[in-house]
């Protein structure tokens, strides 16, 4: 039998000033854990942002909270597009997928997110 995960959706997408990742498995044979990163445009490297274990669910979603808090230039801003990156480390062999998101909320976007979520 072959190890490996089968990643069928790896997706990255806006939720107001935070960004949802979501990832799908069909199959989690052989995996130790997954390990998420991001790298914003103006960053040289990716950041690693968790490692998760994997528990037989079907469906893993991370909540990047830090995107707008970012520290490139001390500005609190980092610069978009931000590119995902998930590494599936399995027993004989690493797989990683990427999502790139295309364009950064504006800071009107942003604001009203935050406005939003001062009335939640």
């Amino acid at each position: 039998m072959a190890f490996g995960a089968t990643i069928t959706l790896f997706q990255a997408s806006y939720d107001n000033s935070n960004v949802q990742i979501v990832w799908e498995v069909a199959n989690e044979a052989g995996v130790q854990n997954y390990e998420l990163y991001r790298k914003a445009n103006n960053e040289p490297a990716f950041t690693k942002l968790t490692t998760i274990s994997p528990s037989g669910q079907s469906r893993y979603q991370y909540l990047d909270t830090d995107v707008y808090r970012g520290t490139a230039g001390g500005t609190g801003t980092m610069g978009g597009p931000f590119t995902y990156r998930l590494t599936v480390r399995t027993t004989t062999t690493d797989q990683s997928y990427t999502s790139t998101l295309g364009q950064t909320p504006s800071a009107v976007q942003r604001s009203w997110g935050s406005i939003k979520s001062m009335f939640r």
